[in-house]
């Protein structure tokens, strides 16, 4: 049995702005804050052109490594937590907003930058192949 392309496009589309619109607001203390824009808003923009152009591989490729940055976010505050402040006392990222509104577009970013690279990649290994 066969899935059509189009199902398959919806799919990813669906799956790839959510784990964007989670991971880049995952610094976010309030989830109503007017940066959960940022995350959301982007990441449709990127996921549309990503499904337009024929990219959601790439783009899911980017997603990952947003994650990864999230993860390597996740750790350092645990070091820190566990290492550098007193013990018994938990600071937590997302309480200070001006770490919040840099996380979150630094979040973003770096799905950016990713995209980007996989793209640039993916065209320069097609173009070898054409010639």
């Amino acid at each position: 049995m066969s899935i059509p392309d189009s199902l398959r496009t919806v799919v990813a589309v669906a799956v790839y702005w959510t784990a964007i619109a989670l991971g880049g607001s995952v610094l976010l203390p309030d989830p109503t804050s007017p940066l959960a824009a940022v995350p959301i808003l982007g990441g449709g923009a990127v996921v549309a052109h990503a499904a337009r152009a024929d990219r959601l591989v790439e783009l899911g490729y980017a997603v990952g490594t947003m994650w990864l940055a999230v993860l390597a976010l996740s750790i350092g505050t645990g070091v820190v937590d566990v290492f550098v402040l007193p013990a018994g006392e938990i600071a937590p990222l997302a309480g200070y907003p001006g770490i919040a509104a840099i996380g979150t577009v630094g979040l973003f970013g770096v799905l950016l930058v990713a995209y980007g690279a996989f793209v640039r990649r993916s065209a320069e290994r097609d173009a070898g192949e054409a010639e």
